[in-house]
């Protein structure tokens, strides 16, 4: 990868990992991160974040930046990846801590920010919520995208498990709305009346995949990462990621691999890092969560999109 100097040429030599939230983009976030090219920064269109790291905080989760919303999140990330402000930044937070957690969410932020003033480098975007601005980074600048995939069925259980449901009003976004036209009654639909869990993960699986084969998919900057081929070829899949981005593999990536991907045991508590564990153990686990007619639900929503993932029925 050539040098960078300027904030411009830092931003686009920055690389978008995203897709759902649960479809392993911490998991190929973190580990990208060990590439001495890049910093990692979290989660900047999180619409309700802690004290912890940077985020514009906007008003919808997936908030949609189109082309004449653009110069705003730019500014932002740009902001974010040069540690403009970052003293302000700092004392801004420690006027909001109200509770012990967040004066340790503060030093986190400190921590994570501090490699950023020592070198200037491209970062990772590890955002699940940039699923559709993502369009528009690439558009207008040209950034390089990573699209984390899973199946369905496995997405729709950890949403249904983990979160309960998901509010259709956020995707109500007018921009959003026109550049999915085919799905906007049933994105109202969803909205305005009550779904199943499962039904809701369902849709929002197709939206966002939808959107991505529809905007992302067949340009050549954008690399298909799916759940399962880094669970059961994390070699391979690792290997073809780094060529994509143009970086060479170290020890660093080796020792992850095992640390995260091979774990010898698997922790379902919580306490731990969540992505660490056998992934070829736990990729089914939604098989024996869910069952017959639950799967074919899920797949009847997520339509010819699971095909083009490669997830058939």
């Amino acid at each position: 990868m050539p040098p960078t100097t300027t904030p411009d040429q830092l931003y686009r030599a920055s690389v978008i990992v995203t897709g759902t939230h649960y479809s392993a983009t911490t998991l190929v976030g973190r580990m990208l991160e060990c590439a001495s090219e890049f910093h990692l920064l979290h989660e900047p269109l999180n619409a309700q974040p802690t004290l912890g790291y940077d985020s514009l905080a906007p008003e919808h989760w997936y908030e949609f930046y189109d082309e004449a919303r653009y110069p705003q999140l730019r500014a932002a990330l740009i902001r974010y990846l040069t540690a403009q402000g970052f003293a302000g930044e700092v004392a801004h937070r420690a006027l909001r801590i109200r509770r012990p957690r967040q004066l340790l969410e503060v030093g986190r932020y400190v921590e994570r920010k501090l490699p950023f003033l020592r070198q200037a480098k491209p970062v990772i975007f590890k955002d699940p919520f940039l699923a559709f601005s993502a369009r528009t980074m690439q558009r207008e600048d040209g950034l390089k995208v990573v699209l984390t995939v899973r199946h369905p069925c496995g997405f729709a259980e950890s949403l249904a498990r983990k979160t309960g449901n998901f509010a259709f009003t956020d995707l109500l976004q007018p921009a959003l709305l026109e550049a999915l036209p085919g799905e906007a009654d049933l994105i109202a639909k969803f909205a305005h009346e009550e779904q199943s869990p499962l039904e809701q993960a369902a849709l929002l699986w197709r939206l966002v995949y939808g959107f991505a084969a529809q905007y992302l998919v067949d340009d050549p900057r954008t690399h298909v990462v799916r759940q399962d081929d880094l669970a059961l070829e994390p070699d391979a899949t690792l290997d073809a990621l780094l060529a994509f981005l143009g970086i060479a593999r170290n020890a660093r990536f080796d020792a992850f691999i095992e640390d995260n991907l091979r774990a010898e045991a698997t922790d379902y508590s919580g306490k731990g890092a969540y992505y660490r564990r056998n992934a070829k153990e736990t990729l089914g686990k939604w098989r024996e969560r869910l069952d017959a007619g639950d799967q074919a639900r899920i797949m009847a929503i997520a339509g010819p999109y699971a095909g083009r993932f490669g997830y058939l029925p």
